[in-house]
């Protein structure tokens, strides 16, 4: 029997995802939301992400933090054996597609940023980064998780 399985992430997610493929080296991203903003991060995470989810080290960040560290996590180089390919040639189409993710969140108008981490239940398996924001925005709050393996 076969199985479909339906990938129901932005096309700017999965696009960034496949920029970002390389040599030992690939990319998770996705964004949740709407989430109800009276659910703390924990509840939203086992709502949403995984009932194994065990939040730890939840920080307060800003726009300005969580933009810049989400755009440092993309755009990373890596090194000989890990890394993108040809990434210097991607760079300006990844920048607009994180810029599309970041108009739809609507971050430059977030009222609170979270920055979190996971003791259990992450949805990917990071090895070289990983990132993790709560963005609680006008009447709008997303999670955006992100990470690379090998």
């Amino acid at each position: 029997m076969m199985k479909i399985i339906r990938n129901n992430r932005l096309e700017e997610i999965k696009r960034i995802e496949h920029l970002l493929y390389g040599i030992n080296y690939e990319v998770w991203l996705n964004l949740y939301g709407i989430i109800d903003p009276d659910l703390s991060i924990q509840d939203a995470l086992r709502q949403i992400v995984s009932k194994d989810a065990v939040v730890s080290g939840v920080l307060s960040s800003s726009v300005k933090k969580a933009k810049k560290e989400i755009m440092r996590c993309l755009l990373y180089e890596g090194d000989f054996g890990h890394g993108p390919i040809k990434l210097e040639k991607k760079r300006n189409e990844i920048i607009e597609l994180i810029g599309r993710i970041f108009t739809l969140t609507d971050i430059d108008n977030a009222e609170i940023i979270s920055e979190f981490g996971f003791r259990e239940g992450h949805p990917a398996e990071p090895v070289f980064w990983d990132f993790a924001f709560d963005i609680d925005s006008i009447k709008k709050r997303w999670i955006f998780i992100g990470s690379s393996s090998d």
